[in-house]
């Protein structure tokens, strides 16, 4: 599944999301660990910044559905344009991406200083 993020530099963006599997369409609610990933480039072999399951930045909820944010302090020192983000799932001996897409972080609006 193919999706975008666009949100402005140095925002606070809540991400949610629920994992089901394709043959049964049942939650799937016992993972090991969540990655969400931001690159420049599908290529790159380092990351701008990740989000993981483990480290407790991605949170699972009651309802087995899992949420992150993304703080500004995530984006704030990266440049206005498109990235390329995964969120990668592990259960078991198995590794799954399920979610790709662009990141997108566009000018900001009201700046600090506007704040107040």
């Amino acid at each position: 599944m193919n999706f975008n993020i666009i949100m402005p530099r140095g925002d606070i963006r809540p991400v949610r999301f629920t994992v089901r599997s394709p043959d049964t369409q049942e939650v799937v609610s016992d993972l090991d660990e969540v990655y969400f990933t931001v690159k420049r480039n599908y290529t790159d072999r380092d990351f701008l910044f990740q989000k993981r399951l483990t480290n407790g930045d991605i949170e699972k909820l009651q309802d087995d559905s899992y949420q992150f944010s993304i703080m500004p302090g995530d984006t704030d020192g990266l440049k206005i344009g498109k990235y390329v983000f995964d969120i990668e799932l592990v259960r078991g001996n198995d590794l799954k991406q399920t979610f790709a897409g662009d990141f997108v972080l566009t000018n900001e609006v009201t700046f600090a200083e506007n704040e107040g």
